[in-house]
Parts: structure tokens; C-alpha cells; sequence
């Protein structure tokens, strides 16, 4: 039995407060230190080409990039948190600010992550049914200050049982009842994130739909919403496809790399009823493992909106042969001073 599954079944009582009140130390299995550093050596260089392109591109500083940025920063902290995770377990840096630093942010880049989705999707939708409004009032600022706000925010709920006195801070570990309403609280955010994907896809649906159900002979009489643009049917059918891939696109990364986790924290807690008689070991084995599906979700996520924005990638092919020769002209003007 490892340490990990050691701190957690000594306690008999697992729905009960007092029994949450335990440790959840860093474990990392030695077959997933290969895995973890092939995500965060391909995740980090992909995640600030993400953030270099938008940042120095004009075309796409808008609302939906902007949301995209903050998004991949929560990203690049989740491959951070992965790396500061392999120091205290691996290289022992076993120091207070280290320790204090990871009980406080544990999770909480992935949190976030679920957090800015949500905003996004939402952002998507007020464009899609309002979009004279959402061009008017939602600015690229606004948007970098509601980032700022809901990520202060989730600190300060996540981190509330401590600077609350509810719970001592732990030595150097996860703190297990909070661990236990984070995973939670990515229920809820997963469940909210996939209804907006669904209302969104309806209502993009509903409008690229609305030409197709006028009658030829009344199109005069009937007056369409005044934010429909009317488009040709092929154009109509590919948007379609388009909304339908957004959706699984948007969905299906949640469910595969988002719930496990929460689904073994679950599946714990009622092995832990007294009513139930289970052994919880294997789920407890478990957690290393699915834990690293966040990072998989890290090095995916960049790359589908690389692959499916093609106002990225068109920027992405301006961007990078402009900044090679900016280099070599920076070169030969520093060789022409010797």
C-alpha cells in the first residue's frame, strides 16, 4: 500500500468533517514522470506560441482571443503546477515558501481554466443573440478585467478554509476536504459549461436555420430578427457542421480529461459510507494517474484552437516567418558595427 492510500484509509469516518481533516501527500508514480515531462516540455513552448501570436497580432485582439489568452494562461499554470509538483517529490525543495506556494495554488489553475470556459461560452452566446450589444459594450479590457476579478475570486474561495482558520494549513500536502469540493465544484462548472455549449449550438443553429423556414412567398411580409444575416444554403451547411464540431469539440475534452478525477473523489466518498462495504484502495490508486489527464487536457486544448481557428493560423503564418527575419535583420545590423 502506497503513502498515498495510507493517509486516507486509516480514517474510518470519510463523510464525516473530522475525518477530511487529513493530508493528501504528493505522489507521483514513477511511470508517469516520463509522461509528465513530455507534456510540460511540449505544452510550454505550444502555450507561449499561443500567447506571442495573439499578443503581437492586431486582428486578433478581440474579446473571443482575449478569453482564448486567459485560457491558455490557466493552462501554462497547470503545466507550472506540474513542474513544482516533480521538485517537492522528486528533488525534495521541501522549503516554506515552496510548500506554502503549492497548498495554496494546487488545482487552482484548473479551476480557473473551468471558469474562463464558462465565461467564453457565455461570451459566445450574448454574440450570437445580441451581437450589436456585445460589439458595443464587451472591449478587450473589460474582458482582461473580469478575467483578473473571477481568477482573484477563486482564490480566495478555494483558499477561504484556511485564511478562515477552519482548516491548519497542511506540513507540505493537499489538504483532503478541500481537494474534495474542488473536485466538486468542477462538477458543477463541467455541467454549467456543457449546457452553454448546447444553448449556444441551438441558438446558432436556430439562426442559420431561419432562412430555410420562410416561405418563398412571404419573405416581404415576414420581418426576420434584425441580427440575421442571411447566407447561402451551402454556407448555411458547412456552419452547421462548424457549430457541430465547436459543441463536441467544446464538450467532449471535459468529459474525458475533467471528470475522472472527480468521479474516483466521488466514487471514495460513498466506499467511505459506513452502509456501503467496498475497498476503496483501488480508487485511491487511481488519483496519480487520472490527475495527469489535466495536463493531456494542457497539451490538447492549444492545439485544437490552433488546428480549428483559422484566423489563428493565418496569423500564426504571418507572425512567425516576420519574426525570423526580424531576427536576421537584427543580426546583420549588430555584424555591420564590428
Amino acid at each position: 500500500m502506497s503513502e498515498l492510500q495510507s493517509y486516507i484509509l486509516n480514517d474510518e469516518e470519510w463523510p464525516n468533517d473530522e475525518s477530511l481533516q487529513a493530508d493528501l501527500p504528493i505522489v507521483i508514480p514513477p511511470v508517469l514522470y516520463i509522461f509528465r515531462w513530455i507534456a510540460v516540455s511540449l505544452g510550454l513552448p505550444i502555450h507561449l506560441l499561443v500567447a506571442y501570436v495573439i499578443l503581437r497580432t492586431n486582428s486578433l485582439h478581440s474579446p473571443r482571443n482575449t478569453f482564448w489568452l486567459g485560457i491558455i494562461t490557466c493552462h501554462f499554470s497547470t503545466l507550472i503546477m506540474a513542474s513544482l509538483e516533480y521538485l517537492l517529490e522528486v528533488r525534495q525543495w521541501k522549503y516554506f515558501v515552496v510548500c506554502r506556494t503549492y497548498i495554496l495554488l494546487v488545482d487552482l489553475p484548473y479551476t480557473n481554466l473551468l471558469v474562463n470556459l464558462l465565461m467564453a461560452t457565455a461570451d459566445r452566446w450574448i454574440a450570437i443573440s445580441y451581437p450589436i450589444l456585445h460589439r458595443r459594450r464587451i472591449t478587450v479590457f473589460g474582458v482582461v478585467m473580469f478575467i483578473i476579478t473571477s481568477w482573484i475570486l477563486v482564490l480566495l474561495m478555494q483558499t477561504s478554509p484556511y485564511w478562515l482558520g477552519k482548516i491548519p494549513f497542511p506540513i507540505c500536502s493537499a489538504e483532503v476536504s478541500v481537494m474534495k469540493w474542488v473536485t466538486f465544484s468542477h462538477f458543477i462548472l463541467v455541467g454549467l459549461i456543457t449546457v452553454a455549449q448546447v444553448l449556444v449550438y441551438i441558438r446558432t443553429r436556430r439562426y442559420l436555420r431561419f432562412k430555410g423556414l420562410l416561405p418563398t412567398t412571404n419573405t416581404v411580409l415576414l420581418k426576420p430578427d434584425e441580427h440575421f444575416v442571411h447566407l447561402p444554403d451551402k454556407t448555411i451547411s458547412r456552419l452547421e457542421l462548424e457549430a457541430s464540431v465547436t459543441l463536441v469539440s467544446g464538450v467532449v475534452p471535459l468529459f474525458f480529461f475533467t471528470l475522472p478525477l472527480a468521479f474516483v473523489f466521488l466514487a471514495i466518498i460513498v466506499c467511505k459510507m459506513n452502509s456501503l462495504q467496498c475497498n476503496d484502495s483501488t480508487f485511491m490508486s487511481l488519483i496519480p494517474y487520472v490527475r495527469e489527464l489535466h495536463l493531456l487536457h494542457a497539451v490538447i486544448s492549444p492545439l485544437l484552437y490552433i488546428l480549428r481557428s483559422s484566423e489563428f493560423s493565418k496569423a500564426l503564418k504571418r507572425t512567425i516567418p516576420r519574426y525570423f527575419s526580424q531576427r536576421r535583420r537584427d543580426r546583420t545590423i549588430a555584424l555591420g558595427h564590428f
